[in-house]
């Protein structure tokens, strides 16, 4: 009769031993899969952000018949939305409504400007800052400029709010410094 016995609780512990292992199994198996997801909807939020990168590109262009300009252009894939300009002319911060005082002491000339702070710049399209077509005035803003250290900040940031700064060409990650 002891040997039925002690063959019950050997069963018995097998069967609960092989009961506890198969869920630890199942538990092991469904923390693997909710990782799987979770790692899975990482990479979808991050696609969906890519989905909608701006990125801004400025560039001074003259030409003595056209005249100068400068250009604002979303290359990115998404709208830009402005958030801060900044605007120095030999490490000096200027408003962009005196830089042509600061330049040739006069606003007093044909020109075109435009604001674009707390603008919208959606995909493939640009802004200009400024233009002057008359090629006389061009040509001597283009000197006195290239002649001095100008710089352009523009910091922008997507529709999530994810922010970046451009230079000019290069554009770097941030928080703008308002």
């Amino acid at each position: 009769m002891e040997e039925l016995d002690d063959t019950n609780r050997q069963g018995q512990k097998r069967k609960l031993d092989t009961g506890i292992i198969i869920g630890l199994i199942a538990i092991l198996i469904n923390l693997i899969t909710v990782s799987v997801y979770i790692y899975q909807a990482r990479i979808m939020r991050e696609q969906l952000h890519a989905s909608s990168w701006p990125y801004l590109e400025w560039l001074l262009v003259f030409n003595q018949e056209k005249g100068l300009k400068l250009e604002l252009t979303n290359n990115g894939v998404g709208p830009a939305l402005i958030k801060e300009v900044k605007m120095k002319l030999n490490g000096k911060e200027v408003k962009p409504d005196s830089l042509f005082i600061e330049l040739l002491g006069t606003n007093s000339f044909p020109h075109l400007t435009s604001r674009i702070e707390n603008r919208v710049l959606s995909s493939q399209n640009s802004i200009r800052p400024f233009q002057v077509v008359n090629s006389e005035w061009a040509e001597k803003i283009f000197m006195k400029l290239d002649s001095s250290n100008f710089e352009l900040q523009v910091c922008y940031e997507s529709i999530y709010g994810d922010q970046w700064t451009t230079t000019g060409t290069s554009v770097t990650a941030g928080r703008c410094n308002k």
